[in-house]
């Protein structure tokens, strides 16, 4: 069964899509909230804040969130290329304890998956963001496995993954594809995690991400609105096309730090183009509310 989540750090936006969802007979289940939806939350009034200012209003609208749906909220780290793991475990501590139903979003790099290291150890879900590539996804759920084989643990729902489909449409490739190879991927684990399909762009998205099986779609409320007046789509979004094909050797990684080792000497790579553009975007809209 999907779930479906609004992408947004206006509360007010959330009364207004639950409204929709209720009167279209489906639920809105949670919300992502990033820093860029954060400040554009701030952009109209001008209002300058300091860092503590900032983390503070996350909260608040984190909070006012959790009582408009019934799901996971996902908050994001402020992370930028320089931000180490211990500071985003700092701060993904501080967050969790907002509440049981926070889920923390975190950067799908080195020191990110740091970080996500610790938080799973200590039972805290995570949202692996600004995903790309199969090989993220692959990462993101050997490092899952890995996880549970040394620290089993009995969480209110999965992780999340989320890629950002219409952010690879942008540069002309067809971010489906990414979904539907990567639930592939993920069906190799036996440990669960959830798909949270993101940068949805339109209904043919948001139909396809369905079919496939995604636990999680993220949208936001003009998308929503379009595939609800649109009602029954059929998408003809065709997922068939390459596929990364797993190297034998990592599928022989046994321990946290033989994949750590694996990262560092690039025998399995966390990089891409698009992640790194998309943190500093975050960085630039967060840093547009500061002073």
């Amino acid at each position: 069964m999907t779930r479906f989540i609004l992408d947004s750090g206006d509360p007010e936006e959330y009364k207004t899509t639950k409204k929709l969802f209720e009167d279209n007979g489906k639920e809105l289940w949670g919300s992502t909230t990033n820093p860029s939806l954060i400040a554009k939350k701030l952009s109209a009034s001008g209002k300058k804040l300091t860092k503590t200012e900032a983390f503070d209003l996350q909260k608040d609208i984190v909070t006012e969130i959790l009582t408009l749906v019934p799901g996971a909220v996902s908050a994001e780290v402020y992370a930028d290329q320089d931000t180490s793991a211990q500071d985003m475990i700092e701060q993904g501590r501080e967050i969790a304890l907002w509440d049981k139903r926070v889920v923390i979003k975190l950067p799908t790099t080195l020191e990110g998956m740091k970080a996500r290291t610790d938080l799973r150890k200590n039972g805290i879900v995570t949202n692996n963001t600004l995903v790309f590539s199969e090989e993220q996804i692959f990462a993101i759920c050997l490092h899952e496995q890995l996880i549970q084989n040394e620290f089993p643990s009995q969480d209110m729902w999965p992780s999340f993954i989320s890629p950002f489909v219409g952010r690879l449409d942008d540069i002309g490739q067809n971010g489906m594809i990414l979904v539907k190879n990567g639930m592939d991927i993920k069906r190799k684990f036996s440990s669960q995690m959830w798909m949270l399909e993101a940068s949805v762009r339109s209904s043919e998205h948001m139909d396809k991400g369905v079919s496939l099986g995604c636990e999680l779609i993220t949208a936001p409320l003009k998308a929503y609105q379009a595939w609800f007046a649109e009602k029954a789509i059929n998408s003809q979004i065709d997922t068939s096309g390459p596929i990364w094909h797993i190297p034998e050797e990592l599928m022989k990684i046994q321990s946290l730090q033989e994949y750590f080792d694996a990262i560092e000497s690039k025998k399995l790579s966390l990089d891409h183009e698009l992640t790194v553009k998309g943190i500093q975007k975050f960085v630039d809209d967060w840093n547009a509310i500061l002073n």
